[in-house]
């Protein structure tokens, strides 16, 4: 509510024209959410069978014999993995203008109560840094009553990461079962990535308000150049 008086006051008609943010009422945003789930199961049993033998017995003329203890052993090792990767891709369009009229219930909005971080995605914040080095003196050049900015981008991205491991083992004279590592282990990894690129809106033949070309080129750029980074941290070249 607070942001909202401010953008409110900064609109007022006693405030400088270089201090008013009515242009942003012209914009609008494109909202992207990535969702993914990477699921890795492994299980690598192993089998060791060992034959004692008779000991060594090296004889020395001098200081006595050295007895060296004697086995057989075979090793059997057996892997098995799978790796699943489930995504999902929401797009929205708000006009500001549209949203400034929408009537939002907040107990809509419930904060999560679970293990999990739960926070202010800052977005506010976000556009107040905009704002506010607008409004500063010489230090963007616009004309009056126009937006000094051509494109907003803002990213978010959450990682979840479970997992868990189970190991047993038997060491007996002649047997052994799983000495090292696990039996099975299992992991999945939750990613959300939130993606808001904000610009001016226009309106078309049928009377409806959508992005302006360069910003909808920004928007699809931001996609392109997230999915190509996620690409790039699973599979680094080699």
């Amino acid at each position: 509510m607070a942001k909202a008086e401010k953008f409110d006051q900064d609109n007022a008609g006693n405030v400088p024209p270089e201090r008013r943010a009515a242009w942003l009422g012209r914009w609008g945003a494109k909202v992207s959410l990535v969702l993914s789930v990477n699921n890795k199961n492994n299980f690598s049993p192993s089998l060791s069978l060992t034959k004692p033998l008779e000991n060594a017995v090296t004889v020395f003329t001098k200081n006595g014999n050295v007895t060296t203890g004697q086995s057989r052993s075979l090793g059997i090792g057996f892997t098995s993995s799978a790796d699943a990767t489930r995504t999902e891709t929401i797009g929205l369009y708000y006009s500001f203008e549209d949203l400034k009229n929408l009537t939002l219930d907040p107990t809509k909005c419930k904060p999560n109560t679970g293990p999990y971080l739960a926070s202010d995605l800052k977005i506010d914040d976000f556009l107040m840094k905009g704002l506010d080095m607008s409004f500063q003196p010489d230090a963007l050049l616009r004309k009056e009553g126009e937006s000094p900015y051509t494109t907003f981008t803002y990213q978010v991205k959450f990682i979840v990461t479970t997992g868990g491991n189970l190991t047993l083992a038997w060491k007996l004279v002649e047997l052994s079962a799983n000495q090292s590592g696990n039996l099975f282990a299992a992991s999945q990894i939750k990613t959300d990535e939130l993606t808001i690129t904000m610009g001016k809106v226009v309106t078309d033949d049928s009377g409806n308000k959508v992005p302006r070309k360069d910003f909808d080129d920004q928007h699809f750029a931001n996609l392109i150049g997230q999915a190509v980074a996620n690409a790039l941290q699973t599979n680094p070249p080699q």
